[in-house]
């Protein structure tokens, strides 16, 4: 146990001295405390544990990447509030992660008395380790405005 405590306090100071981010931290955080569950559950299978701790970094870097798709969506919800009947464009973007995204609204209708907006976005996550890869999704589709205020997405295709 004590060797375990050992090894994750020297590799959180390699990691802060590189590039340490959210990723970084989340993937210790959720090795460690998965890890430290397993080892408690499972003495007697190091390779469950071993399992059990690269799922645990999985889930806590994952977990941070959702901040920047919560960006996303808020900034969707808050285009097609204030996007006027025209074409109009936003952006957004993270310096801390290098995210970023983009809603256009292409135009505005009714449909059964529904103010409808047609719109284009695009979506660009790079997760870091553990996962590293890129993750870019364009999606068009329709969104109408329900009574209540809120927006349900009727129609959309991902390229």
């Amino acid at each position: 146990m004590k060797k375990l405590l050992v090894l994750i306090l020297l590799l959180g100071g390699c990691s802060a001295s590189t590039n340490y981010t959210k990723s970084h931290m989340g993937a210790t955080l959720g090795a460690t405390s998965a890890g430290l569950t397993c080892y408690q559950l499972l003495q007697t299978n190091v390779a469950l544990t071993a399992a059990c701790a690269v799922a645990g970094s999985w889930l806590g870097a994952s977990a941070f990447y959702n901040d920047d798709i919560n960006i996303h969506s808020a900034v969707f919800v808050d285009t097609l509030n204030t996007s006027p009947g025209k074409r109009s464009h936003t952006t957004w973007g993270n310096s801390a992660t290098g995210n970023w995204g983009s809603i256009t609204v292409n135009r505005t209708y009714l449909v059964r008395g529904l103010k409808c907006k047609s719109y284009e976005s695009v979506i660009s996550i790079e997760h870091g380790w553990p996962m590293n890869y890129v993750e870019r999704e364009n999606e068009f589709g329709e969104a109408c405005q329900l009574p209540d205020g809120r927006w349900q997405i009727t129609d959309t295709s991902k390229q």
